[in-house]
């Protein structure tokens, strides 16, 4: 199809009415070398999604790219090709330090960044390192030494790599910044100004994120070129729920929550077992006694909190990824960046502390292509705060309205919590 119409059709808009570059339609016409056409070919994937098939001819042109796209659109091979296509066309010195600097929120999303990262890189013989906090230093220190091409990071550990004098940035061409709105959200600013002190003002730079908030709005005008390109995939200028996600609601009080997240359980099971879940509460002693309480049942579950260590949450992940136990029971350290395959439903055991993160939770689901059902637990004594956000949400999704949202969405009226505007 003609490039108007495959825009047309996957939902590609330029924000900022510069004139785009066509689409990639096919990995046959991607602008890579033959290596990486066919390693990419050997993934399996039927065609580029709609960011890469954008996002490519932009990064390899050498432009300044604002992405915003939803979480599971693929964003991660966005930015890894281009930054492969170009250390292989190139071969650059690597004696400054490296060439690429991906920075990523959460250690979680750095390790899945530089699992893709390291795929491809090794058919181009590329090294790449990853470094993040919660672990101890020096194996990443002796790492850096061996001069790779990329590091992929969280910006605390980068800052203090920086600061320590094991990491030099001054050769780094090829900079992103991914999920950018979460970046902003967990406090980096401080370290991300400091970081860009040490990076060279000739570099690219590509910027991701799923929202497009002042915040990050700024962000990009601090970090790119005037003249860069800004694209949208699907709706992004305000958080939207992706529409091939079933949202279902309970109206529940604290004390009969438990019985029903038990129930919904044994549903799954008898269904056919084959279910992948997510349940989302608040607080790490809930996690603990729930994880407790479905031991206790004869059950097994994976428990994901800030008080786990990196190789309790590695592990556990791992477990969860490979279909060792069908249930993870998580705060928000896993609302976001993680991108796990064939998760069926996501469960709001808690209601989320903010509109952003209730968004980034059920989208743990339905993912690259495929359905998810979400299933939030409403609780009138003081969810109310959160029904018209919940309301507007689920109607812009296509989804059923249960009444009593409705009511307590017109009691709230525009709500008086701001984490909750919609």
């Amino acid at each position: 199809m003609s490039a108007e119409e495959f825009r047309k059709e996957a939902g590609i808009a330029s924000a900022n009415s510069t004139q785009l570059p066509d689409p990639v339609q096919t990995f046959d016409a991607a602008p890579f070398s033959k290596t990486l056409k066919k390693a990419l070919r050997n993934q399996g994937f039927a065609a580029p999604t709609a960011i890469q098939a954008q996002g490519w001819p932009v990064a390899v042109n050498g432009d300044d790219l604002v992405a915003v796209a939803k979480t599971g659109s693929g964003k991660t091979l966005a930015f890894v090709m281009p930054a492969l296509s170009m250390l292989e066309a190139s071969r650059p010195p690597l004696s400054e330090g490296p060439v690429v600097l991906i920075l990523a929120p959460t250690r979680e999303l750095a390790c899945q960044i530089s699992e893709q990262a390291e795929k491809f890189a090794k058919e181009v013989d590329v090294a790449s390192v990853c470094v993040y906090g919660g672990v101890p230093k020096p194996p990443q220190v002796k790492a850096l030494r061996a001069n790779p091409a990329i590091v992929v990071g969280t910006p605390g550990r980068v800052m203090d790599l920086l600061q320590g004098g094991d990491l030099k940035l001054g050769a780094v061409s090829f900079l992103v910044l991914d999920e950018g709105d979460r970046m902003l959200d967990m406090g980096f600013e401080i370290q991300m100004a400091e970081i860009m002190k040490h990076l060279s003002a000739k570099r690219q730079t590509l910027l991701f994120s799923a929202t497009w908030p002042k915040s990050v709005q700024k962000l990009a005008a601090a970090y790119l070129k005037e003249e860069l390109i800004h694209i949208n995939v699907g709706e992004t200028e305000d958080l939207a729920a992706n529409k091939a996600i079933s949202q279902q609601f309970y109206q529940l009080d604290d004390d009969e929550k438990e019985a029903k997240l038990w129930k919904i359980w044994d549903e799954l099971e008898a269904a056919d077992g084959d279910f992948k879940l997510i349940v989302f509460a608040n607080t790490k002693r809930r996690i603990d006694k729930l994880q407790g309480e479905v031991r206790k049942g004869g059950y097994d579950c994976v428990a994901m909190h800030g008080d786990k260590t990196q190789q309790e949450r590695d592990k556990g992940l791992e477990k969860f990824i490979s279909g060792g136990t069908s249930v993870m029971i998580a705060t928000d350290v896993c609302a976001r960046g993680l991108d796990i395959k064939n998760v069926t439903h996501v469960l709001n055991f808690d209601m989320a502390r903010d509109v952003e993160s209730y968004v980034h939770r059920i989208g743990r689901t339905g993912r690259a292509g495929t359905t998810g059902t979400s299933i939030t637990f409403f609780n009138h004594a003081y969810d109310t705060d959160c029904a018209p956000a919940l309301a507007k949400i689920a109607e812009e999704a296509g989804q059923v309205v249960p009444d009593y949202i409705k009511k307590a969405a017109q009691k709230a009226g525009k709500g008086k919590n701001k984490q909750w505007r919609y």
